[in-house]
């Protein structure tokens, strides 16, 4: 295996996009909400439906990707984890699953295509993984919207700017963000990634100027490039 986590190892050579930080600090970061479902969108290798599997110990897991190499990286990941008998594993697109599909989830977990407007790569496997023309947020908030249980979650890890245009499109669908955790590689940088928590809520019992999103700030590294004690706390479940 070519990486390997505290409770599992994977392969992740042939899938679409490689394991990043991006994937442990939102496996980190998602809500201890003690789902019985979970869906892992855009699964690439399996890393962050393995750490599903891992922090939520009774969750069954469902990971999809519309990438064939991936799915089978996934699956072989799957097979080889103790956590086998609760993931699986689907080549499919989120649209065709959300219609396929009457079940609802309490959490779904996803780092999603985001780069809206810059270059895209000559290889067409990781601008599918990359960009949102293979899954435009509108469609993401729309299939989670109607695949989330009355009480789950949507956990998503994007860049700034691209969170604020998310959060934007997701309000107008009555999916709300509830918590808004902002990353930071170092003190005196920008903020680069943004952890979301989304749930839809009752339109009834809900005003717009009245509600508070719960904000967090986490610091990746001290000025001498060492990890912060919070990053370390944060990560150690998964990293060795």
């Amino acid at each position: 295996m070519e990486f390997q986590c505290k409770e599992f190892s994977l392969n992740h050579s042939k899938s679409s996009m490689k394991i990043g930080t991006d994937a442990i600090l939102l496996s980190s970061l998602a809500p201890d909400n003690s789902p019985s479902k979970v869906l892992d969108i855009g699964t690439g290798c399996g890393i962050i439906a393995l750490c599903m599997a891992q922090k939520h110990k009774l969750s069954e897991i469902t990971a999809i990707d519309i990438d064939s190499d991936s799915i089978k990286e996934a699956s072989f990941n799957f097979k080889n984890s103790k956590f086998n008998s609760r993931i699986t594993a689907k080549e499919i697109d989120v649209i065709s699953f959300s219609k396929e599909r009457k079940e609802k989830f309490d959490l779904i977990i996803t780092n999603p295509p985001f780069f809206i407007s810059s270059l895209e790569s000559p290889l067409e496997t990781r601008t599918k993984a990359r960009h949102t023309s293979s899954l435009t947020f509108d469609n993401l908030i729309l299939t989670s919207k109607n695949l989330l249980s009355k009480e789950g979650i949507l956990c998503i890890i994007l860049p700034k700017k691209e969170s604020e245009i998310f959060i934007a499109k997701a309000k107008e669908q009555k999916l709300e963000a509830i918590k808004r955790i902002n990353i930071y590689s170092k003190l005196n940088k920008e903020c680069e990634r943004v952890v979301l928590h989304l749930k839809i809520l009752e339109t009834d019992n809900f005003q717009s100027d009245s509600y508070d999103v719960e904000d967090h700030t986490i610091i990746l590294r001290n000025n001498d490039n060492t990890q912060t004690e919070e990053y370390f706390s944060l990560v150690k479940n998964y990293l060795l």
